[in-house]
């Protein structure tokens, strides 16, 4: 898992392609690419949540004045890749990107023709 910054900076927020970040994901099983996990959803402008068997922790590392974040898009990119998009947690109009580190938690555990597939990351990301 790595996160590029995209688009956020400080100061950044809402619900908007222009404020956000993106996670992408690399999952194999013993060395093939695993590219059924999950469908596209949504288009960076609203919450959306993750395919069944997904889980994103993000608010164990809210930084002080900070505010956890929302998922606004899922991609499967095909070839064993899927993005996650995320901004500022959208329900609070006065959350936004702060210069600094967060760090943030994946947890995949899904089931795929008989086999249970699960594996965890963390990944940081910088707002200058």
């Amino acid at each position: 898992m790595q996160i590029n910054r995209s688009n956020a900076v400080a100061g950044g927020s809402g619900a908007s392609v222009q404020a956000s970040a993106l996670i992408s994901v690399l999952l194999t099983q013993a060395g093939a690419l695993v590219d059924n996990l999950g469908s596209n959803a949504g288009n960076g402008t609203g919450t959306i949540s993750l395919p069944a068997g997904w889980d994103f922790f993000g608010g164990f590392n809210v930084r002080p004045g900070g505010c956890d974040i929302t998922v606004t898009e899922f991609i499967n990119q095909g070839n064993g890749i899927y993005d996650i998009r995320i901004v500022p947690f959208i329900n609070n109009p006065a959350c936004t990107w702060l210069s600094g580190e967060y760090v943030y938690a994946l947890q995949i555990k899904v089931a795929v023709r008989g086999v249970i597939l699960q594996g965890g990351a963390l990944a940081k990301l910088i707002i200058p």
